[in-house]
């Protein structure tokens, strides 16, 4: 089972092959969602210039559930929102799709080369934190999450297919909890 560790400054990650697995294909899975509407291809995000020259005339709100979550309007005013949507959401997508690639590169690394898993060296926290909390979202709005919904998973039968997606948001948020727990 995964374990995060503290060394001084740096943070690691022990992780089975199976937890790699999952990471990496909930991973890959996001960045593909993430990806419609990637305004990156156009231009670079870090230069201010071609961030002034390429601002979209406008950025319509996902019509995906999980992208609204992950990239929710900040008004409720539709012009507003707009507005306030294309100066912000190419930056809000780019930061949550290298946290992903941050995280799934660091992944592959151990997939690569180990068939009984691994551990993650000096792994970005800052990364790592976007990655679980997005993938936990997106998790969440595909299985419709409440303040019951752990006492739904309980009472499921094995066979349901829904089970283990349960077991895996239950799991990113476990791995969320330590992972903060030895950044304190």
């Amino acid at each position: 089972m995964s374990t995060f560790e503290r060394h001084g400054s740096e943070v690691s990650l022990l992780v089975t092959h199976d937890e790699i697995e999952i990471l990496i294909n909930l991973s890959e899975q996001l960045l593909e969602l993430l990806g419609e509407g990637d305004f990156f291809h156009h231009y670079d995000v870090n230069d201010p210039l071609a961030q002034l020259l390429a601002v979209p005339d406008e950025i319509e709100t996902p019509e995906d559930p999980v992208l609204k979550r992950l990239l929710p309007n900040a008004y409720a005013d539709p012009e507003a929102a707009s507005d306030f949507r294309r100066y912000t959401e190419p930056a809000l997508r780019g930061s949550k799709q290298r946290a992903l690639r941050k995280v799934r590169e660091d992944l592959l690394v151990i997939f690569e080369n180990s068939e009984a898993g691994g551990t993650v060296e000096d792994l970005d926290p800052d990364s790592w934190l976007t990655a679980l909390n997005d993938l936990r979202l997106a998790l969440s709005v595909r299985l419709d999450v409440h303040a019951d919904s752990y006492e739904v998973f309980e009472l499921l039968p094995d066979e349901d297919p829904d089970k283990p997606v349960f077991a895996v948001y239950f799991w990113l948020g476990w791995l969320q909890e330590k992972l903060l727990g030895v950044l304190q």
